[in-house]
């Protein structure tokens, strides 16, 4: 992730500070301490901004080879990308700022598991269009696409992906295996690492609290936080997580796992938050558990 921004999490201190940055983290912060309102707005419009980073080589190649489909929800035309035309459907749901090609290195082995794979762009991502999404969003997403290309036999997630999963299946999808790697447990964290990253004053912090409550009612982070969303969940979980994560540290997997009924925990080392897709024990670990 050299040079990305990464707002939904922990940005690696030992990165240079871009000069975009910079100036984002003056604003948030000097101007912030004096009109925190005009400051607050402008945090909450960027809580729910995405941005598209290029695709690797891997996974424009896995794009190639899907069949590539359009599902209209809500007026948005999501991109949807498939391998395979038998056996159980298993589905990838990726993080913020991410796209469904980084499903690339689970296709094959999924594949010669048995199995069909589905992925998607979600709203903002990827090749569907928009500028911004949210939890809830994404998650009437992906019951949608269960209702019309389902059931579906498990699903495999990354990031901000666990979230939009566990709310999903908190309200209503079915599915017998979910593989959760490297996701935050609670939305407190990402609000604290976002607003750290921006160096923002807490006037500016509460104001964007505010402008949550009264977008999403004021339980909005016991609606959308993993932890209290997957409690009374029957569907078998396997988290896996990275002691190398900086954009989101492996307490939060821990977490998960000690919440979610019916979990295994995978602790990784030196995968960070993004090889950790491309890991070849990660992918075999994911595989056999869907497959049990």
């Amino acid at each position: 992730m050299a040079r990305k921004e990464q707002l939904h999490g922990n940005r690696d201190a030992a990165r240079p500070v871009p000069f975009s940055l910079r100036m984002m983290r003056f604003m948030f912060g000097r101007v912030g301490a004096v009109f925190p309102r005009l400051m607050g707005r402008r945090a909450f419009d960027l809580w729910f901004r995405t941005r598209r980073f290029p695709e690797s080589a891997a996974g424009k190649r896995a794009a190639r080879e899907a069949d590539r489909e359009i599902l209209l929800v809500n007026n948005v035309p999501v991109v949807i990308y498939r391998w395979g035309n038998e056996g159980p459907r298993v589905l990838f749901v990726h993080g913020w700022s991410g796209r469904g090609s980084q499903v690339a290195a689970f296709v094959a082995p999924l594949l010669e598991a048995g199995y069909q794979v589905i992925s998607l762009d979600l709203p903002g991502h990827g090749e569907t269009p928009g500028n911004s999404t949210s939890i809830i969003e994404c998650a009437a997403v992906i019951r949608e696409l269960d209702r019309h290309f389902g059931p579906l036999h498990a699903a495999i997630t990354h990031s901000f992906g666990g979230p939009v999963l566990s709310y999903a299946l908190k309200h209503g999808l079915l599915l017998n295996r979910a593989v959760i790697i490297s996701s935050p447990s609670d939305v407190e964290f990402l609000v604290e690492s976002f607003s750290n990253t921006l160096a923002m004053h807490p006037d500016v912090v509460d104001d964007m609290w505010r402008r949550l409550a009264l977008r999403f009612g004021e339980d909005y982070s016991e609606l959308t936080s993993t932890v209290n969303l997957i409690g009374e969940l029957d569907v078998p979980a396997l988290v896996i997580h990275d002691e190398q994560d900086t954009s989101v540290p492996v307490e939060q997997g821990q977490r998960i796992a000690a919440t979610w009924p019916n979990a295994l925990f995978m602790k990784t080392s030196g995968l960070g938050h993004g090889r950790i897709l491309r890991d070849s024990e990660v992918v075999k670990a994911a595989v056999d558990f869907i497959s049990k």
